[in-house]
């Protein structure tokens, strides 16, 4: 049902004329048929009611916006899997239709926008408010960034904002920016002062949250007005196009984008409160286009239930690298980046990442490799010496790219196996007899330029020590290219 269709929507919407920059004048030429024409930021436009004010903060604002109209083009297209959702919350709950536009100023309809101060989603809940408005964040989740959550925590905020400050809609919208406590500080500040409690006379309250409502008014000018300012709102449908499926049990997502046919980003996109391919065990909901809405069937859900099975949480440590954990838990690198979303392969000491469970493990009994910088060593040096990449050595240590070391620090630089006297000769039999089955099968690599022990050894699924026993090398050699290396693995 396309919105406006309802007569019960005649108890929160206002047709009066609206005051427009410089005086009185429609919200369009057209209202009632921009209210019936089928496009959604036309039916929006029809129906503001918030008087603009004529102000210098907010013609400031206008003429910034009025400059980067194409910019403006582009967050409308943004909004669209959003738009009619959110404007179906804004009627349901009896708040102005302006409201629509104000993820443009926060996030510009961004659900990964995330600001300076950890404020996160299209509505930019910092976590301590996202909280308090019942905004999960867990491992596996982050409730500010889910579309459909952090649009009923904003609604829950105006609805108790406009109680607060009694429909004084610039404090209103000030307050949702600063906070309320910092607007009720400002007014009680001019009030004490005999001063003018209007918002637009405060002046204990900062810059950012001072021009804050004149942004909001500044795009309510232009969408009220587009031919005026050479604006062509994006054309999005007034028609809902998502709908809502429950889940009550962890789901991989990426298995149920192979089952349904949706595609993963298309998943990911409206759904960008889940952090990791594994939607985890907490229950909540999917929002998925109405028109497949057929495929995500309870056979489908279970199958995805069951792939998400497969994995579990582990927590980086200091020393850690994603190549050292991939080959830990029997994976590689690009899985374990693609399955938790990561946008660094820097592993963050603490940080919690999902891993397989149930593979085979590269590293029973492997334990760091410990080396003191001496006097007139270098990460490349060592890098050199040990046959580790830089990057690598860099990731293990939590250093940066501009780091330099010092003599007496201690810093990992691989990781070798704890193994008994009476494994070790074991063991030794069996990578001779390895090796020696290998030169019989011709298991040969040749080495290329910037090759190392170790990633030779992660590509072939052996160790950095099979290699040395199997060809009789010394690790203090560096590999160089055009060298033959017999490989112990069947890989």
């Amino acid at each position: 049902m396309s919105l406006g269709d309802s007569s019960d929507l005649s108890n929160s919407v206002d047709y009066s004329i609206l005051p427009a920059m410089g005086g009185v004048t429609t919200a369009n030429g057209h209202p009632a048929s921009w209210a019936h024409d089928g496009n959604l930021w036309h039916y929006i436009a029809a129906q503001f009611t918030l008087p603009i004010p004529d102000n210098p903060r907010v013609q400031a604002q206008l003429n910034f916006y009025a400059s980067h109209i194409d910019y403006l083009q582009r967050v409308t297209e943004r909004a669209q899997p959003y738009l009619h959702m959110i404007v179906s919350d804004l009627q349901k709950n009896n708040l102005p239709l302006e409201l629509a536009l104000l993820p443009i100023v926060e996030s510009a309809y961004r659900p990964d926008a995330v600001s300076s101060s950890n404020a996160a989603g299209i509505w930019q809940f910092v976590p301590s408010t996202g909280t308090h408005f019942g905004l999960a964040r867990t491992t596996w989740y982050d409730g500010r960034r889910d579309i459909k959550a952090s649009t009923d925590a904003a609604m829950s905020y105006f609805t108790r904002l406009r109680t607060m400050f009694n429909d004084d809609w610039p404090v209103i919208i000030a307050s949702y920016n600063g906070g309320e406590g910092t607007l009720q500080n400002a007014i009680a500040y001019n009030a004490a002062r005999g001063r003018p409690t209007d918002f637009w006379d405060l002046t204990q309250i900062s810059r950012e949250t001072a021009d804050y409502p004149a942004r909001l008014y500044a795009l309510v000018e232009i969408f009220s007005h587009p031919k005026k300012y050479g604006f062509t709102p994006y054309p999005i449908p007034n028609a809902p196009v998502l709908t809502e499926i429950k889940l009550d049990k962890s789901i991989n997502l990426g298995k149920l984008a192979q089952i349904t046919g949706i595609s993963h980003d298309e998943l990911y996109r409206l759904n960008p409160g889940f952090d990791r391919l594994i939607t985890g065990p907490q229950t909540g909901h999917l929002l998925v286009p109405k028109s497949i809405a057929d495929q995500f069937t309870p056979k489908a859900l279970e199958e995805a239930e069951k792939s998400a099975r497969d994995w579990g949480r582990y927590t980086l440590r200091r020393g850690d690298s994603f190549h050292k954990v991939a080959y830990r838990f029997g994976c590689d690198v690009d899985e374990l980046i693609k399955v938790n979303r990561l946008s660094s392969t820097y592993a963050h000491p603490g940080e919690t990442i999902i891993v397989p469970l149930d593979r085979k493990s590269h590293l029973a009994g492997v334990h760091d490799r410990l080396y003191t910088v001496r006097d007139g060593d270098s990460l490349w040096g060592l890098s050199r010496k040990f046959n580790v990449d830089v990057a690598d050595i860099q990731h293990m240590n939590g250093l940066k790219k501009d780091s330099v070391i010092r003599p007496g620090e201690k810093l990992i630089v691989g990781f070798e196996r704890d193994v008994p006297a009476a494994a070790a000769h074991r063991d030794h039999e069996k990578v001779s007899k390895v090796a020696t089955s290998a030169v019989r099968q011709k298991h040969r690599y040749t080495v290329k330029k910037g090759d190392t022990l170790w990633n030779v050894a992660q590509r072939f699924s052996t160790t950095v020590h099979e290699l040395l026993s199997v060809n009789g090398l010394k690790s203090s050699e560096p590999l160089q290219p055009g060298q033959v290396l017999v490989i112990a693995s069947t890989n």
